[in-house]
């Protein structure tokens, strides 16, 4: 499962291994609501405004400011630096997410681009 970050000149795909724990973190965070986030898991086509994508760089500045440069985000908001093995965890399907440090300063980065707001579908 994948989605598409879409703003005027700009798209950034995602998969769902990155996607559901960058959402989790900014609905945790109080940057997103918990109505946003659950529309933002499915795959439909969600507005976010200018001052959001806005808010969502600053909070990722701050963030990424204490998150090793080989650092992960996982589900649970939990943070490691233990390389990811890609290994499918059936006993707990929680493990195989995991944001980047490298995604999240893409995402970041995006969203600073997004002054007119973006769509996630």
């Amino acid at each position: 499962m994948s989605w598409t970050l879409e703003t005027a000149g700009a798209s950034l795909g995602v998969n769902a291994w990155n996607w559901r724990p960058t959402v989790e973190l900014l609905e945790r965070a109080g940057i997103i609501d918990a109505e946003t986030a659950g529309l933002l898991g499915c795959n439909i086509d969600v507005e976010l405004s200018g001052e959001q994508a806005r808010r969502i760089a600053e909070f990722l500045d701050t963030y990424l400011a204490g998150l090793p440069g080989d650092g992960r985000v996982m589900l649970d908001g939990s943070t490691t630096t233990e390389p990811d093995t890609y290994e499918l965890h059936r006993d707990d399907l929680s493990r195989n997410y995991s944001a980047t440090a490298d995604w999240l300063r893409t995402f970041r980065d995006f969203c600073r681009a997004a002054t007119n707001g973006f769509t996630v579908g």
